[in-house]
């Protein structure tokens, strides 16, 4: 690829790429989060059941899955247009190119597969890791109070203790 399109042709994709993860990360995080929130907040059983706490997590992290491939993919799109191109175009212009092509659609072609993977990721990751916490005995709280401490130690001013 290098001999081809030369070393650039590796970083062409980077602006498009960060467009794409940023909404993707903060949709899904800011999705699981309010999502879990809420249904702590109307189940409350479920902080004290680790199936119901496991079944809050799964449900939370499938709704960020869904917003995330909502939210990333055009930027989505337009990489995999840019990939199929092999011009030299970058990600605005091979989005324009969507867009007068396809109209608004063409951003959103894929858009079930995506959502069915992001899914599916989003919400393993998420069991997953609140499994782990909770197998390790560690609550929302004592991961506020370490980063509460390490805020602090990082600011001169030692944390709350």
């Amino acid at each position: 690829m290098i001999n081809d399109e030369g070393l650039g042709s590796l970083f062409n994709a980077v602006p498009a790429f960060m467009l794409k993860e940023i909404p993707f990360v903060v949709g899904k995080f800011t999705v699981f989060d309010l999502s879990t929130e809420y249904l702590y907040d109307k189940f409350p059983a479920a902080r004290e059941d680790l199936q119901l706490s496991l079944v809050v997590s799964l449900v939370g992290g499938t709704l960020g899955g869904i917003c995330a491939a909502l939210l990333s993919n055009p930027a989505d799109a337009t990489i995999s247009e840019m990939k199929k191109a092999k011009s030299d175009d970058g990600p605005l212009v091979t989005f324009q190119k969507l867009v007068d092509k396809g109209g608004t659609k063409a951003l959103f072609r894929g858009l079930g597969v995506r959502m069915f993977f992001y899914t599916l990721l989003c919400s393993l990751q998420f069991l997953v890791y609140d499994a782990v916490r909770i197998s390790l005995g560690v609550g929302n709280d004592d991961l506020k109070l370490y980063l509460d401490v390490l805020g602090g130690a990082l600011n001169g001013s030692g944390g709350p203790i």
